[in-house]
C-alpha cells in the first residue's frame, strides 16, 4: 500500500511539474506577445508624432514664407510711396546739382 502512495505522489508531483513547465512557458509567451505588442505601440507612436512634428514644420514654413511675402510688399510699398510723395522734391534737388556741376560759379550767383 506504501508503493502505492508513494507511486501516487510521484505521479502527482510528475503532473505538478509538467503544469509548473506548462504555466511558465505560456507565461513566456504571454510576455514575449506583451513585448512585440509593446514595440509595436511605440513604433507607431514615434512614427505618428514624427509625422506631426513634420506637419508642424511644414505649417510653420509656409506661415513664415507668407509672412515673408507679405512683409516684402509692405516694405516695398512703403518704398514706392515714399518716392511718389517725395519725387518732386528729389527732382529739384537733382535739378539743383546738375546745375551746380554743368555752371560755372560766378554763373550760379
Amino acid at each position: 500500500m506504501q508503493k502505492i502512495i508513494l507511486d501516487e505522489i510521484i505521479k502527482a508531483e510528475k503532473e505538478a511539474e509538467k503544469t509548473v513547465q506548462q504555466t511558465k512557458q505560456k507565461a513566456a509567451e504571454i510576455v514575449a506577445k506583451a513585448d512585440t505588442d509593446y514595440s509595436q505601440a511605440v513604433s507607431l507612436a514615434k512614427e505618428e508624432s514624427t509625422k506631426k512634428i513634420q506637419e508642424s514644420v511644414a505649417d510653420a514654413k509656409q506661415k513664415a514664407e507668407k509672412n515673408l511675402v507679405k512683409s516684402i510688399k509692405d516694405a516695398e510699398d512703403e518704398n514706392l510711396a515714399f518716392l511718389e510723395k517725395s519725387f518732386n522734391q528729389t527732382e529739384k534737388v537733382a535739378d539743383h546739382i546738375v546745375d551746380m556741376l554743368l555752371k560755372s560759379e560766378y554763373e550760379r550767383e
